[in-house]
């Protein structure tokens, strides 16, 4: 049988899709793309086996339906050394032999049927459904993902917790030391409900969402989620267990609130945290009036920085100590000209929020401060 598709998007379909495969799968026909071909129309599958991307595109021309596998590296690799134009790809139903035809050439390559490959149990009786914007939903996955734990004895931990009640979806992660959370509002739900999404299946929506836009569909079960956007289809199984109550640790009264400039501060924390440990990667905040000073120390080396920003601090003087690393990749994952950092004492979380939040969407960010001896 024969069938031709444009090699630019095949190969922009492959990539995005042949993320989700691993080095070392349990079943051999894992580390193999799916192609099923119906009608005009090519479904494009890769899995390993907990989750699971698929991609349809339309074919220029096709002669017949068939279902087959073809290794994800091999195929790759030639694709992406060949300029854009059509493929005419022919596959002997009897061997599996596939022929790709291009301009001055072609490859050669074994197949296998793919009557095996693993399809993602998702007939589940209750669901909950929901629309969302691609890109609120992609700004509150990046958030979340930072801030998400590594941690063996706590799986809940190493989730994107989705959370619907009131009338919202709130997308949350903590590692116990900062915490990010992104929260839309969605008018009606079917139900209430919360949901764990393991930081790998959220790291490919991720990259799922980064490639289109208008809104993308949820729909969230007992065991599974499944993401459907205008090109892709994620499903992915949930982290069984209960996630922390989050909303008990956000502080309701930090009463000394400074406000800075995004990028600035961002700027000199890329230059202050040169200077700090590198193990502890310490920067020291000094609060006093309408100048914010910060220092980083490594008395190991004898070396040091300091560095003063404009700001507007409303609060009694204070010295603060963050972990340089994280309040730099939080910061950066705000959305704002300017950000506001409301906190209590040098022992207790802060917040940081943006000065304006984005239409339809709520940011706030928690971060523990560190221990500090001078």
């Amino acid at each position: 049988m024969k069938f031709v598709l444009p090699s630019s998007l095949l190969l922009a379909r492959l990539t995005t899709v042949g993320r989700v495969i691993v080095q070392k799968n349990n079943l051999p026909i894992l580390d193999c793309f799916s192609f099923d071909i119906k009608g005009n129309s090519l479904t494009i599958t890769a899995s390993d086996n907990d989750t699971t991307i698929t991609t349809t595109l339309d074919l220029l021309e096709c002669d017949a339906d068939v279902h087959f596998a073809v290794n994800a590296k091999t195929m790759q690799d030639a694709i992406k050394e060949i300029p854009d134009q059509p493929l005419e790809c022919y596959l002997n139903t009897d061997t599996y032999e596939l022929t790709i035809d291009y301009q001055n050439g072609q490859f050669r390559l074994m197949a296998q049927d793919a009557s095996e490959y693993p399809v993602p149990a998702t007939s589940e009786e209750e669901r909950i459904n929901l629309t969302i914007s691609s890109q609120h939903l992609l700004s509150g996955v990046s958030r979340s993902i930072i801030a998400a734990a590594n941690d063996v004895l706590r799986p809940q931990l190493n989730a994107v917790c989705f959370d619907l009640r009131d009338h919202k979806l709130a997308m949350v992660a903590s590692n116990g030391n900062h915490l990010a959370l992104t929260q839309v509002p969605m008018g009606t739900l079917d139900a209430e409900g919360t949901f764990l999404m393991g930081t790998r299946p959220a790291g490919l929506l991720k990259g799922v969402l980064g490639k289109g836009e208008g809104d993308t569909q949820l729909s969230f079960g007992s065991r599974s989620a499944i993401a459907k956007t205008q090109e892709y289809t994620l499903t992915c199984r949930l982290v069984d267990g209960r996630y922390p109550n989050y909303r008990s640790v956000i502080p309701q009264n930090n009463p000394n609130v400074v406000t800075l400039n995004r990028m600035g501060l961002i700027n000199t924390l890329r230059r202050v945290r040169i200077m700090a440990n590198p193990q502890a990667m310490l920067v020291k905040f000094l609060l006093d009036g309408s100048t914010l000073k910060i220092t980083s120390q490594d008395a190991d080396f004898g070396r040091s920085a300091e560095e003063n920003m404009l700001c507007d601090y409303s609060g009694s003087p204070m010295r603060i100590a963050f972990k340089g690393t994280t309040l730099l990749d939080l910061i950066q994952n705000i959305d704002s000209e300017e950000i506001v950092m409301k906190l209590s004492d040098p022992s207790r979380a802060g917040l940081i929020l943006p000065a304006e939040q984005q239409e339809d969407e709520e940011v706030l960010m928690l971060i523990m401060p560190s221990v500090f001896n001078d």
